[in-house]
């Protein structure tokens, strides 16, 4: 069933939509779209369930390999539903960390996106984008829809997806304990001396926000590194242990090499892959995976959940310093 409640998205609902469960979530979706033109479309589910989906108007078919004539709800919302999909294996596979649930997926790469998200226990949200370049005001976009539906619908507590805006507080003056191991991949690459890997890592991994990055080249460690052991941290330490989460995020590096081919069919329903871009956000802190090539790839990690923003782009800058230095090596 389809409706025009608003002048510049179209409505698609299931039989089961009702304006009384569904209303007012509903027009916060619709007002989501303003101002943000790369936003294409948002599903909401309950249960795993499709309850309807908002859709920017005039929007061209996503893929022949998806359209089907007739079954715009089912087309726009099949790439949400698969990316939900793997955020429950994803959730699982995180779990033992002990940093909460994983409320918040971003696979993207430079042509769009997927967006995923848990507003509570069996809500969820999904959204595509298909702009190049769209992915950041969409993710925006999603994170202050989750919030806005959390505080005004449900009265539950901001759970802050995304981390907190504004300008990045001042690193720490003091020395950080960094400890930093080397993987095999090292070997054999002049240019990623251990010298100037840990150079880089001293200048990157901090005690506020990016707290751990690891270095995979070929799927293979290069080097991890971490500040788990500085004395403000350790709060965060009271039911997993130091080296119970320096092992855990190595598996789950591990791990994801498995889960990427699933995550990969999800976004080439709306972009052409690769991603370059995977945020697992969860509600104390985030994984962050940034992309150096198909093979090759940076994992970053924050405890802190206010600091999920800021966290990656500090990621981001020490992958680009990685790809510099890759760069210079191969020449």
């Amino acid at each position: 069933m389809a409706a025009a409640p608003h002048p510049e998205t179209e409505l698609f609902t299931e039989s089961h939509w009702s304006p009384e469960a569904h209303g007012r979530i509903t027009e916060l979706c619709q007002g989501a779209f303003a101002g943000v033109p790369a936003l294409r479309s948002v599903s909401h589910y309950s249960n795993g369930i499709i309850d309807f989906v908002v859709r920017r108007g005039d929007c061209p078919p996503l893929s022949s390999l998806v359209t089907e004539r007739g079954e715009d709800i089912a087309n726009e919302s099949l790439p949400g539903s698969r990316l939900l999909l793997c955020t429950q294996d994803l959730n699982a596979l995180m779990r033992p960390l002990g940093t909460g649930e994983l409320m918040r997926v971003v696979l993207a790469n430079a042509r769009g996106g997927l967006w995923g998200g848990r507003v509570k226990a069996g809500e969820y949200l999904s959204a595509l984008t298909d702009t190049p370049g769209g992915m950041p005001a969409a993710d925006e976009a999603m994170n202050g829809l989750v919030s806005a539906i959390r505080t005004r619908v449900h009265h539950l507590p901001d759970e802050l997806p995304g981390g907190l805006a504004g300008p990045p507080e001042p690193l720490p003056e003091h020395k950080e304990r960094l400890r930093i191991d080397f993987g095999t991949a090292t070997a054999g690459h002049d240019g990623l001396s251990e010298m100037r890997l840990r150079a880089l890592w001293g200048g990157h991994v901090n005690s506020l926000d990016l707290q751990y990055a690891a270095f995979y080249r070929d799927w293979k460690l290069v080097c991890a590194g971490d500040v788990f052991e500085n004395p403000e941290l350790g709060p965060r330490f009271l039911d997993v242990s130091v080296r119970s989460r320096r092992t855990g995020y190595r598996d789950l590096a591990q791990n994801l090499r498995g889960h990427l081919a699933r995550l990969t069919d999800a976004l080439r329903l709306v972009v052409q892959p690769p991603a370059d871009r995977l945020v697992l956000d969860v509600q104390e802190g985030a994984v962050f995976v940034t992309w150096l090539s198909p093979r090759d790839y940076v994992l970053g990690v924050t405890l802190d959940q206010r600091q999920v923003g800021h966290a990656e782009s500090r990621l981001h800058e020490l992958a680009d310093a990685l790809r510099e230095l890759t760069t210079t090596e191969g020449n």
